[in-house]
């Protein structure tokens, strides 16, 4: 039957004594239903591709949860818990990477804005929470108290982003899950630090501003800096070859320390210093005017495909809201192709928003007596019952109508995510009976849904 079709079909099976199942609700998605129509059991009440989505998600599951049992026996340099006192969360090969979400100057937010904004990262996916220090400003007793305010409402892995030692040291007494960064600056004042504490080493020199730019000395930076930790003690390294900006100053040279590195740690030379690696993909994704959506997705598969250990991202300005998530997504869909050794195509998870693989069929139209609009004509005429003011909270996912009187007076308020409900709603509480009150508040809820949707802010009547 076609998918789209409302309703259950399991009383015609009783009277045909046949299988009446629901395909998909798209007639161009018949092939991918076939092909993998062994992967998930049809339904009576749901869409095939629907089903399909679900299936990968399950696939997804089961080879992480698989592989994780493989590793468990593996456990090495390259390939450890972050802290298993704490969490089951595996870093190194073969298994999805998991990811740190920055809160950027959290030394200097207050406790309100840190606890909503971790609650979101949980929420988006992410499976440890950045403490991003500000530079120059050092606040160890800040940081102390940050760490006691998130583990009051949340059990979540944290790690501290700073390479002051003052700021690393505080955090470390209130028992951080990692560290970042030590580089061939700081390392020095950093030798007592506990041993298993997972730490993310850089091929830089910060306190003298070296930065190397050749892929060939930053990775053999890493390899001197890991020599010297190991002898140290220093169970859990982290290697970040440093992924930079496109243009400028390049995305291309920085991708060559990491390709380096991985072909590097397969030689006889270099096997015993082979580490998970650190991704820094807000340090691209940030720096673009361009949807985050894509250039998640393309890193992400970079990442699979290098077999990286971590990834690093942040939602600071508005245009990256929902990058977390984004991220996680793209992660799952690109972990399932190489498992199955495919593109990461017709998997069953998806990471469209704007764009999708299907087209409506178009008949064909007569215009000739067709009522043709050309522009707007924008006339306003005030309703005498009131007016509608809406909002998004993309901490939420809600959106919110008030409907004040023409002398600003609070009537109402409404509370939702789909536009059609809270359409519906307003209608029923007949707060307006102005049919084209009516259409610009359908107008605008919509607008509202798909700005939720896509973590796009939203301004009424723009």
């Amino acid at each position: 039957m076609p998918g789209f079709v409302q309703w259950d079909s399991t009383n015609l099976e009783d009277i045909f004594s046949i299988n009446i199942r629901k395909g998909p609700e798209f007639a161009s998605d018949l092939p991918i239903t076939l092909k993998n129509i062994k992967n998930f059991k049809l339904s009576n009440t749901i869409p095939a591709n629907r089903l399909f989505e679900i299936s990968g998600e399950n696939e997804y599951s089961d080879i992480v949860k698989e592989q994780s049992e493989l590793v468990k026996n593996k456990l090495n340099s390259h390939t450890y818990y972050i802290n298993e006192k704490k969490s089951n969360i595996i870093i190194g090969r073969n298994i999805p990477p998991p990811i740190i979400a920055e809160i950027v100057n959290c030394t200097e937010k207050s406790d309100e804005h840190i606890l909503k904004k971790t609650f979101h990262y949980i929420n988006s996916g992410a499976k440890i929470i950045d403490i991003g220090c500000v530079a120059n400003k050092p606040n160890p007793e800040r940081i102390k108290e940050i760490i006691k305010l998130i583990r009051s409402k949340h059990n979540i892995l944290l790690s501290i982003d700073s390479m002051v030692p003052e700021e690393i040291s505080a955090a470390v007494d209130e028992n951080i899950d990692l560290i970042l960064s030590l580089d061939l600056g700081n390392y020095k004042e950093m030798l007592n630090l506990p041993k298993n504490i997972p730490i993310v080493i850089l091929p830089t020199n910060v306190k003298d501003a070296y930065f190397p730019k050749e892929p060939e000395t930053r990775v053999d930076n890493l390899f001197q800096l890991t020599r010297i930790l190991q002898k140290n003690g220093f169970k859990k390294l982290i290697a970040d070859p440093l992924l930079e900006t496109p243009i400028s100053p390049g995305i291309c040279n920085s991708l060559e320390a990491y390709f380096l590195y991985k072909k590097k740690v397969k030689e006889n030379d270099y096997g015993t210093l082979e580490l998970p690696m650190f991704f820094g993909i807000s340090n691209v994704v940030e720096l673009m005017d361009i949807d985050s959506i894509g250039i998640n997705g393309l890193l992400a598969s970079i990442a699979i495909e290098l077999d990286m250990g971590i990834l690093f991202t942040v939602e600071h300005s508005t245009k990256l809201m929902g990058g977390v998530r984004e991220l996680k997504e793209s992660v799952k869909l690109n972990y399932l192709a190489k498992h199955k050794k495919t593109p990461p195509i017709n998997q069953g998870i998806q990471v469209f928003k704007a764009k999708a693989k299907i087209n409506q069929e178009m008949p064909k139209i007569n215009e000739d007596n067709a009522i043709v609009m050309n522009k707007l004509i924008p006339d306003y005429i005030p309703d005498k019952n009131g007016y509608f003011r809406i909002y998004v909270n993309h901490y939420t996912r809600k959106i919110y109508v008030l409907f004040y009187s023409n002398d600003e007076k609070l009537l109402k308020t409404f509370i939702g995510e789909n536009a059609e409900a809270l359409s519906k709603k307003i209608i029923q509480n007949d707060l307006t009976r102005d049919i084209y009150h009516l259409n610009y508040l359908g107008r605008e809820l919509k607008k509202a849904e798909i700005c939720l949707f896509f973590g796009k802010p939203y301004i009424q009547d723009k």
